[in-house]
């Protein structure tokens, strides 16, 4: 180590700096490099923001609630592998009986959900990306009401292209 703090350069510089001067034109040069467009800043790989719509489908939830849990136009909360994100605005919502034709007394109040949800979310060569999430058909996703709190799965995705 001694040998190296004594080292100089044409007896002018010694190892330190050497060592500054190249990191400092190392950093001028990246600076250049994104200015003149042939290298990308990390703020750049964001491509855009656009709406998207996620179709959420909450299967054999057994409620004997009579009034509409999700009405278009209202709010759900939604927590996505844990972690709450926001209030989403919800579009249109289908419930079904479970299952379908079946009269069986015991599944009376077993249903089947399709709910349509609205943000915006940012557009990576990925995919669609909300709260730090990529979200993907399959992804586990709870959706909360004043006076629910049901689990469910992402089974579309739709982007707005305009």
């Amino acid at each position: 180590m001694q040998k190296f703090k004594e080292f100089k350069l044409f007896g002018l510089l010694n190892a330190w700096d050497i060592t500054i001067v190249a990191f400092i034109i190392i950093t001028l040069l990246a600076v250049f490099l994104v200015k003149k467009g042939k290298m990308s800043a990390s703020s750049e790989i964001i491509h855009n923001l656009a709406p998207i719509e996620i179709d959420v489908l909450l299967t054999e939830e057994k409620i004997t609630h009579t009034q509409d849990l999700f009405v278009p136009g209202g709010k759900t909360f939604i927590t996505i592998r844990n972690v709450p994100y926001t209030e989403l605005e919800i579009i249109k919502s289908e419930k079904t009986p479970w299952p379908p034709n079946n009269e069986e007394p015991s599944y009376k109040y077993t249903f089947d959900y399709l709910v349509t949800v609205t943000d915006t979310a940012v557009i990576t060569p990925d995919g669609p990306v909300i709260g730090g999430n990529k979200i993907k058909i399959g992804l586990p996703i709870m959706l909360e009401g004043s006076d629910y709190k049901l689990s469910g799965v992402v089974t579309d995705i739709r982007i707005d292209k305009k």
